[in-house]
């Protein structure tokens, strides 16, 4: 019930909220998906503080997607356990080219018919950080999951509305009513290094890097702490509802680009168009050579990314294979992480301190 001294909602109120919303939403994905800012700062924060005034006068326009809703006010009390729509189990390892071409066969042997001539991978940059699983109601964001051990996760939804790269409602014209998305949280390197800075400058115990800094993050009951570490987000996976096409979009691609992806490059482009951050370092392979190439390339070039990357995440390109194919017990049949060698450096032993202990 509105305050008695507060004038009613007229319908050029009603407009102009949305108005405001889809305005700091499109700034949003400009700004956050495609790294192209349309909108200065000072004037998103104008409209912004608009909004929030809006809100705040009539509570009852208050919506889910509204960009005034990524940081909660209150702590949560703890996290529920909730289990994955689709399996999100971890991905095998593969430490070498005998090890990648090992997978190669395995997969081949779970299929009867005639294979894709020819058969397509898909190389994407594995993001060190934490996979996350999101679910869209209706084009709008309801549910954020851990992967958790892979069959159930933890809700941490109201941390994850604080992730600015992961739209809070999908551009998207008539969405299903049902989408999630699967990706991978973490910390930028420059973000993580001003974090132990102010954790130095308080007295508190440093985080050992990006990934258990991300990790952490995540599971912290106050999402205002979230909010502040500036956590990014690289979408990988989409899945539809069983039935039904997936939907249309209006900066989307053409048909045959994405809007009923075919391939996990669709797909890829599918996220980008309706909002999400995509990695922009992704290649098509049609042979384990070019699979080999790509990883040797991104070897020494990642070293120069803004983020950690600890190895190649191999796909097979075809939508339609990747169903067939399906899970082992543990992990994902058409995909394999193909692993950099662990990172070595010299350290200097400064002292020992022996202490006897009572026996």
């Amino acid at each position: 019930m509105v305050n008695q001294s507060t004038p009613p909602i007229t319908l050029d109120i009603q407009q102009r909220a949305n108005e405001l919303r889809q305005l700091l939403q499109k700034a949003s994905y400009a700004y956050y998906s495609l790294a192209t800012p349309t909108m200065e700062d000072a004037v998103y924060d104008r409209l912004y503080r608009e909004l929030d005034d809006l809100e705040t006068q009539y509570p009852e326009m208050v919506t889910p997607d509204s960009p005034t809703q990524r940081v909660g006010d209150t702590p949560a009390t703890g996290f529920e356990t909730v289990t994955h729509h689709v399996p999100l189990y971890s991905l095998e390892n593969a430490f070498n080219q005998e090890g990648l071409h090992a997978w190669n066969e395995r997969w081949q042997r779970h299929v009867e018919s005639s294979l894709p001539d020819p058969v397509q991978y898909v190389c994407e940059l594995k993001i060190d950080g934490s996979a996350l699983a999101l679910t869209y109601s209706n084009g709008v964001f309801v549910r954020g999951v851990t992967r958790g051990d892979g069959v159930a996760g933890e809700d941490i939804t109201q941390n994850v509305r604080t992730i600015r790269s992961i739209p809070l409602r999908l551009n998207v014209d008539n969405p299903p009513s049902q989408l999630e998305i699967r990706g991978e949280a973490f910390l930028p390197i420059a973000v993580f290094d001003r974090i132990n800075t102010e954790r130095t400058a308080n007295g508190e115990a440093l985080f050992a890097n990006p990934r258990n800094a991300a990790a952490g993050t995540l599971r912290q009951l106050d999402s205002r702490i979230v909010a502040n570490r500036q956590l990014d987000f690289f979408a990988y996976t989409v899945h539809f509802p069983a039935e039904g096409n997936p939907p249309s979009s209006q900066d989307s691609p053409s048909q045959d680009q994405g809007i009923n992806p075919q391939t996990q490059w669709e797909a890829l482009e599918f996220l980008k168009s309706v909002g999400f951050h995509v990695n922009p370092n992704r290649k098509r392979c049609d042979t384990l050579a070019d699979v080999t190439a790509y990883f040797e390339q991104w070897d020494t070039a990642r070293m120069d990314l803004p983020y950690l990357t600890d190895g190649v995440v191999v796909k097979l390109n075809d939508i339609a294979l990747q169903s067939h194919l399906g899970f082992t017990q543990k992990f994902t049949r058409w995909a394999i992480a193909l692993k950099y060698p662990a990172e070595e450096a010299p350290t200097i032993l400064e002292a020992i301190h022996v202490n006897v202990g009572r026996t």
